[in-house]
């Protein structure tokens, strides 16, 4: 489709430089957990090449139509891919209609998804366990803190990211709607939600349970999630700080996480933390981390 064609369908203009486009249709098969459809006919996906673009929305109505236009930078969808935080963009590019793809971008990012192996798969295995972990310890603070209902919700959020890893592992990208996934593989994951969200036991009880369930998870997957920090700390001699970690492309969205996972992993040994002198003697030792 040329791109003229394009602006006739959405009732909107759009310059040269989009690389591709995905049409989502508010008829026919569109997925229901698609919510950017609720009130519009069409959802537009717009992938551009700037990089710092990360997401901008336009409405347009041509004729009947209602349109909503999604402009995103490639690098801001692929983030959004590796991250899985962004579930209605992950569905809008696989769902939808490509219609217009000259250089054949949005059909690789397609074909990776379906593929889901190599670096997709080790970036959202380590995004999905260092934000379990993260949510894991932030219910056991609240349980602590006797903020019970607290505690509830995070757990059930590591259980939401601990499906997001049983689907993974099982060579599946995660689907926005991933319980529906877990329950189709009869997962222990699933049958741990439903001790959570159904038994009749104590609130407490029940969080203590799925607690001591997500620690052991967390002890034994630790290892195969994290191989892609575990090979960047490999990748060069020298000890790494956390700020430069965090700068690097594949770990940059957990900057809340990230500490965790570092202090969990050098307390099951499998990575080192070697200490410095700072700059300034009153300063201390700074604390770096290598394999």
């Amino acid at each position: 489709m040329e791109l003229s064609n394009l602006t006739l369908i959405s009732g909107e203009t759009f310059d040269d430089n989009v690389l591709g486009a995905v049409a989502l249709r508010g008829q026919g098969e569109a997925p229901f957990q698609s919510a950017l459809l609720h009130d519009f006919d069409m959802v537009v996906l717009m992938l551009h090449e700037e990089e710092d673009k990360e997401r901008t929305i336009t409405h347009t109505i041509a004729g009947e139509r209602r349109t909503q236009a999604v402009h995103v930078g490639l690098a801001a969808l692929e983030r959004a891919l590796m991250a899985g935080d962004n579930n209605e963009l992950i569905t809008t590019l696989m769902a939808g209609d490509v219609i217009w793809d000259p250089q054949g971008v949005l059909g690789e990012m397609r074909r990776e998804i379906i593929q889901f192996q190599g670096a997709l798969k080790e970036r959202v295995l380590f995004m999905e366990f260092a934000r379990f972990l993260h949510m894991y310890v932030k219910s056991k603070r609240y349980l602590d803190a006797g903020c019970t209902m607290d505690a509830y919700n995070c757990v059930l959020m590591a259980l939401y990211h601990w499906a997001r890893i049983e689907v993974s592992e099982a060579g599946k990208f995660p689907d926005p709607a991933v319980w529906e996934q877990v329950k189709r593989m009869n997962s222990s994951v699933h049958k741990l939600y439903e001790e959570l969200t159904v038994s009749t036991e104590t609130l407490d009880q029940r969080v203590e349970l799925i607690m001591l369930a997500c620690e052991f998870a967390i002890m034994s997957k630790m290892a195969d999630c994290c191989v892609i920090l575990l090979n960047i700390l490999g990748s060069r001699k020298e000890s790494w700080s956390i700020q430069e970690l965090l700068q690097h492309s594949g770990l940059s969205p957990l900057g809340a996480e990230l500490p965790l996972v570092l202090r969990k992993l050098v307390s099951r040994t499998l990575i080192r933390e070697i200490t410095v002198w700072a700059g300034d003697p009153g300063e201390g030792r700074t604390v770096r981390y290598t394999l």
